[in-house]
């Protein structure tokens, strides 16, 4: 599977990386979840990982969904057309995540990470003014729409792109990484329902 990967000359280099961790290892046994809470030698990682994907759920990209249709509503869009705009936030997040993986090696994950963050934060904020004064000018609720088509970019450019699912098979061993992939997802299925059940109390 290696060979038909990365091609003939490449894949050895991959095979020796997994046969010296394979070694390091020494017939120990994968790690239960539990196990991984305890062990001090993995505590940053975990937490590394615990707040990337609470951050990925929490970052405000459901809210943005959520709101779309009402804001391509107010920007004078006519209601027919709205699906396929609306199809059009779902292919900026395509876009990104295929750039994304181009972009990683280049770029680094820090980075993208870190300019994901700031740039969804700036375009948070020209969204809420955007809104805020939609009244004031017929030009504001075309702000509002490209903001959200920036933030959707911004997103899948850093914490929706691969870096943030990734980062797990990265920051562990074999023996810990189905613990940590399990750990990952259960805080990413709770930080999910959390936004669900809040998020309307809170509109």
């Amino acid at each position: 599977a290696l060979k038909r990967f990365h091609g003939s000359s490449e894949y050895r280099r991959e095979m020796e990386d997994i046969q010296r961790e394979c070694f390091a290892l020494d017939g120990e046994k994968p790690r239960k979840p539990w196990q991984l809470f305890t062990d001090r030698g993995v505590r940053w990682q975990l937490i590394t990982v615990i707040v990337m994907t609470m951050g990925q759920q929490l970052s405000g990209i459901n809210a943005i969904y959520f709101y779309a249709t009402y804001i391509f509503k107010q920007a004078g869009i006519s209601a027919e057309k709205i699906p396929y705009v609306t199809l059009g936030t779902g292919g900026c997040e395509c876009l990104t995540a295929l750039t994304c993986g181009l972009l990683i090696d280049y770029v680094g994950r820090r980075c993208l990470i870190i300019g994901g963050y700031l740039l969804m934060t700036l375009w948070s904020i020209v969204l809420t003014l955007s809104l805020t004064y939609q009244e004031l000018y017929s030009w504001v609720p075309y702000v509002s729409m490209a903001a959200i088509f920036a933030f959707i970019l911004s997103f899948g450019l850093g914490p929706g792109s691969g870096i943030t699912n990734t980062l797990t098979a990265e920051l562990f061993i074999q023996s810990s990484r189905p613990a940590a992939y399990m750990i990952a997802g259960t805080i990413s299925w709770i930080s999910f329902f959390t936004v669900g059940m809040l998020f309307p109390f809170i509109v």
